[in-house]
């Protein structure tokens, strides 16, 4: 994206009328908004991403539980309290590293 100073470069002077200048706090109002708005879209993105990550592993649980049930000579059982651990430690490091604020 095109800076201030640079559309005006050359003709910094223009920026001194009361017009211009109210275009370029308009302009950095809307820079403002566009950022907050692709800030909370990433995050609901990151939220979106990590509810199916959760998704896929309660199903994961739910197959294996079913699979050991039924052929408990070929498949463990899952250890539950092992997964939510995991789950524990994925969303704090998701947290962390995405800066969700949670």
């Amino acid at each position: 994206m095109t800076s201030i100073h640079q559309i005006f470069e050359g003709n910094e002077h223009l920026m001194d009328l009361h017009p211009v200048e109210m275009l370029i706090d308009y302009c950095r109002e809307l820079e403002g908004e566009k950022f907050e708005r692709d800030l909370k879209e990433d995050k609901e993105h990151i939220y979106k991403s990590m509810l199916q990550d959760i998704l896929v592993s309660c199903d994961e649980l739910e197959e294996s539980k079913l699979l050991s049930e039924r052929y408990p000579e070929l498949y463990k059982k899952m250890d539950a309290e092992e997964m939510v651990k995991n789950l524990k430690k994925y969303i704090l490091d998701m947290n962390r590293t995405s800066n969700l604020g949670l």
